[in-house]
């Protein structure tokens, strides 16, 4: 008898004891954005770097979040998960090295994706992501790249088209 009623008591602390520890509920969701960069051939020279911005791209982060049932304030970690070049015409022959930096008006540049080897003849190539956590640059309003393109040949104009993921963690509004 003394065995049942230990027994009884012990389940009894235990589950109380999980239902007092209610554990954080957590969702992840990816964000798409996409948008061009025009390369003008009369502002490239071989082998030296040139830096050009794309423009500025509205990151609807707080619609989104919303949508997702989360607050800025439950994001862990927002990370680029997918960045992707193409041009519609061509290929990428002409390109040496890029380099990808995440911008906004009131945060300093991030690098955010390189690439340094370009097989000749594609039109279209996956950045090498960093692992970096970008989750303040995506609570802005807009957010924009700085793009650090060197040549390995005299291009003619270029339109890149730049395809981004980012992948967000955080926690369920409760």
């Amino acid at each position: 008898m003394k065995k049942i009623v230990r027994v009884i008591i012990i389940l009894s602390l235990a589950l109380g004891f999980s239902v007092s520890c209610k554990k954080d509920k957590f969702t992840e969701f990816d964000i798409d954005y996409t948008t061009t960069l025009s390369i003008p051939a009369a502002s490239i020279t071989v082998n030296v770097p040139a830096d050009f911005n794309s423009p500025e791209i509205p990151t609807d982060s707080k619609d989104k979040l919303t949508s997702e049932k989360t607050l800025q304030n439950l994001v862990e970690e927002i990370k680029m998960t997918k960045f992707d070049i193409s041009v519609a015409n061509g290929n990428l022959n002409f390109l040496k090295s890029l380099s990808i930096y995440l911008k906004t008006s009131d945060l300093g540049d991030v690098l955010i994706a390189t690439k340094t080897i370009f097989p000749q003849g594609v039109s279209a190539l996956a950045m090498d992501l960093q692992d970096v956590n970008i989750k303040e640059y995506i609570f802005k309003d807009k957010i924009q790249f700085r793009v650090t393109v060197t040549t390995q040949s005299s291009p003619t104009s270029a339109q890149l088209k730049m395809d981004q993921r980012v992948h967000v963690k955080a926690k369920l509004i409760k």
